[in-house]
């Protein structure tokens, strides 16, 4: 929340020493670096329109964003007023999404996206990383009122992530022993976010998340006899993601139930309706 000029009248000048030591500067702190999140949403933006528009591809451009985002991302995390982050593994389970939606929308858009249609794909991709950074910086507090619809941001962008990887491994037909160890790994670091706040044990979340990625990985293996590739395969394996994760998450919190059962069944089931129907298609 920003500081009004009634606040700023009443602070004392270096009452309690400099400005940058005391529990006041972190509450200010906090907007500001909260601040800087279009700004790193747009230097995103304009990271992917070079490395989408540069043939051949330049996978240093892509390196060079990823790492830039994760330290912006950092900062804006570390800048949040009711966060208490003494190292980067205390903020590590919140760029895993930042991160890795920032490689995922540069290879997908690299591999898919031709022509005209870049430059809207490259703005909805920007868009959406402004909407990730966002919720990130709320989800720390979970008392904070927006703290329901910034938790179902990140889950959203997670699973698009989660998508965008698995898209690419059959685009850029990649062996199935790397692809799978590489979409199981990649599956781990997304069920932490998943997790993260349904888990308070961070070791136990984590043990919970590498299930998820053996299974993902299982799953690519298992496609290597069954006759799908490309968006169809990608959509199988999004559906294996999503029904693990949600039941495990639902578990984690005490609320699963028969009509959650029951509502990730049917969503499965017209998932593999789509994937059964395009295949026959095809």
């Amino acid at each position: 929340m920003a500081t009004s000029p009634l606040l700023e009248r009443k602070l004392p000048p270096f009452a309690d020493g400099p400005l940058d030591d005391g529990p006041l500067a972190s509450r200010l702190r906090g907007p500001a670096r909260a601040g800087l999140i279009p700004l790193l949403a747009v230097l995103f933006a304009l990271g992917l329109a070079l490395f989408v528009s540069v043939n051949p591809p330049r996978p240093w451009v892509l390196l060079t964003l990823t790492a830039l985002v994760g330290l912006g991302a950092d900062g804006i995390i570390r800048g949040h007023p009711r966060g208490h982050f003494s190292s980067i593994a205390d903020t590590a389970p919140h760029l895993f999404v930042p991160v890795l939606f920032c490689l995922s929308a540069g290879l997908f858009l690299e591999d898919v996206v031709l022509g005209y249609w870049a430059a809207p794909a490259v703005i909805g991709a920007g868009v959406l990383m402004a909407c990730t950074l966002y919720a990130e910086h709320v989800s720390i507090d979970v008392e904070d009122p927006s703290f329901p619809a910034a938790r179902f941001v990140l889950n959203l962008v997670t699973y698009l992530a989660a998508f965008g990887f698995y898209s690419v491994v059959y685009g850029f037909d990649v062996a199935v022993m790397p692809a799978a160890v590489s979409l199981g790994l990649v599956s781990t670091l997304l069920s932490v976010e998943i997790f993260r706040d349904a888990e308070a044990d961070p070791v136990r979340a984590l043990v919970f998340a590498a299930v998820i990625g053996l299974i993902a990985g299982e799953a690519r293996w298992v496609l290597y006899f069954i006759p799908l590739d490309g968006f169809l395969a990608a959509v199988f394996l999004l559906l294996v993601f999503y029904l693990t994760t949600g039941v495990i998450s639902h578990y984690l919190t005490d609320h699963l139930s028969v009509p959650v059962l029951l509502e990730f069944a049917l969503v499965t089931a017209a998932g593999l309706t789509i994937v059964i129907g395009g295949r026959i298609l095809d």
